[in-house]
Parts: structure tokens; sequence; C-alpha cells
């Protein structure tokens, strides 16, 4: 047992759909899969409310993230932290928060998750970033994958609407831009149908036709395995899967360092549960962790939960 997590790892292996038709084998298991990690570290705070999480990747590195994971069989490189020009606004003028800020930021991570994408069998693992990050790593997906589905693993479903009547932040508002063609995001909306959302507590303000959605009771009540295994059946063969995690959608008694701390929701075993099944379909080639905020994590035990969850759930990676 690490950190209060018990889950059998074991258990937790799941079979695989088949790979994306556009790689040279049409189908394999999970278990044929061998991918390597690049690490992204994303200070950014401008597509938030209030200052916690501009700087958090230095803290799963001070947690020794890299190491752990290279430990138990991964093949993982630090990429360091993408370049974050340092003078993005910050302001309250409706309705986005530090406009233009989030959509700058979302073109460099874009372009440099785009790079990544290029690198045969190496799956980019961002983290240290808000929810509204989503919407530059699914443009650099969409870019690379003719088809592809977002797992929007999240406490809240983040779909308000922009409006000119008050300020919100972009993370607020990240799935709305996701699935909606607007000014404030460069590539074309992907469908409702395109987003699976899970483990909501706080569920939508603007509900779309289409959109799959599994609140914390869904979870609970089907089983998060057995759930995971019902999200990814749904999900295209040929789909390229970006994976979302925001930790918000752990209850705050298990990990309480997350930028807005939630009191319902999933323990950890359940999400580790869940990821175990995820990670290990052989059609995710984004990952992203969101909204951890060091300033609640003083003695890092937060974080390491957060690590442990991906030592156990991570594939291995060949040799």
């Amino acid at each position: 047992m690490v950190l209060g997590l018990t889950v059998d790892v074991a258990d937790l292996l799941a079979q695989g759909q088949p790979s994306l038709a556009s790689e040279t084998a049409t189908s394999a298991s999970v278990g044929e899969s061998r991918p390597s990690y690049l690490v992204l570290g994303v200070p950014f705070r401008t597509g938030s409310l209030y200052p916690g999480n501009e700087n958090d990747a230095q803290a799963y590195r001070e947690a020794s993230l890299i190491e752990r994971l290279g430990a138990a069989g991964r093949k993982v490189m630090d990429g360091g932290d993408v370049a974050i020009p340092s003078y993005l606004p910050h302001h309250s003028i409706p309705p986005i928060r530090s406009w233009p800020g989030p959509r700058i930021v979302w073109d460099i991570v874009s372009e440099k998750v785009s790079e990544t994408l290029q690198q045969p069998g190496q799956i980019p693992l961002l983290i240290g970033c808000d929810c509204s990050i989503v919407v530059g790593t699914a443009n650099a997906l969409r870019g690379s994958f003719q088809e592809v589905h977002v797992i929007y693993i999240d406490g809240d479903f983040d779909d308000a609407a922009p409006a000119s009547a008050h300020c919100q932040s972009a993370a607020s508002c990240a799935t709305w831009f996701l699935t909606h063609d607007s000014a404030f995001s460069s590539g074309p909306a992907l469908k409702p149908s395109q987003v699976s959302q899970v483990g909501w507590t706080r569920g939508s303000q603007t509900e779309q036709a289409g959109m799959r959605s599994f609140p914390l009771a869904d979870v609970r009540r089907i089983g998060s395995r057995q759930l995971a295994q019902q999200v990814l059946a749904a999900v295209p063969a040929s789909a390229a899967i970006l994976l979302h995690l925001d930790i918000d959608v752990f209850r705050s008694g298990d990990l309480p360092a997350a930028y807005f701390p939630h009191p319902e929701g999933l323990s950890l075993t359940e999400g580790t549960e869940l990821l175990g099944v995820f990670l290990r379909d052989a059609r995710v080639r984004v990952i992203e962790v969101s909204e951890y905020a060091t300033l609640r994590d003083r003695e890092q035990e937060s974080v390491h939960k957060i690590i442990e969850m991906f030592v156990q759930t991570l594939p291995k990676s060949a040799g």
C-alpha cells in the first residue's frame, strides 16, 4: 500500500480497443502498446480565477515524477516547461478573464504538442495547467488525426457560455470552447458526441444534445471499471483520445490540493480504477493533468498521491 492507495494493479488491466487506422497494425491489445512519455509543464494561470497553479509542474518534479515513473518501467523524458510569455495580460474585463492570454497559451501549447505527436509512440503528458488548456491540446490532436475524442474527467462540466454581462475564467468555459465555433478558438469545434464527461458533481450550464455524460452517481452505480469500459466502447475505433484529468474530480478529503476542492467526488481508489482502464487503451494520444494547486499542498502529500496513481496505471514502455 502506498499513500492510501490499495488497488491491485493486476485487477486494473483491461483489454484494449483497436489502434488507429493510420498505424501499421489495425488491431492490437492494450498489452502490446508500449508508449514513451514526454512530460511538459505548463506554467499557466491566465485562464484561471486567482493565483495557485502558475508553476505547479515544479512540484511534480520535486516529488520525483520522472524518476518514479522510470523506476516503474515507463520510458519518460522531461521536456521542461512550455515557454509561456511573461507579458500575458491579467484583468477582469468581460467576457473572459485575462483574454487574449488563454488563446495565446493554447496556440503555443498546441504547436508543442503537435511536434510531440509527430514522434512515433510518444505521448505528451501535460502537468501544471488549468482546464482551458484542453482547447489547445485538442487542436493539436485534430491536426494530427482525422478523428478525435476527448474524455473529460472533472468535478465540473466547465461549459459556461461567455457572456458580456460578467467576467468568467476560460477554464470554466473549457468544454463550451471545445464544442462551439467562435472567435475565441482557432480550430473548428468538436461535435458534442466527441466529448465524454465523466465523474462530475456540478452539472451542465448549457446542456448540449449528443454529449455523453456520466456523473459521479453513475460511476458509483455502474462501477469504475465497467463505466470506463462503456465510455471507451462508444468511442470510434479510429479515434485518437485526449484524456483530461482535473484533480477536483476527487473528493477533497482524499485530495485537498485541487484548485477548487469538491467535498463530494471520486475516492482515490475509484479514480485509480478509472485511469487503469482508460490509460491502457491504445488510442490515448495526449494526457493532461490540471488544476493542482501547490499552495494547497505544502507537504506535497497530494502530488505524491497523484504521481502514485500514474505509477499504477500508465502502460509500461518497451525495453
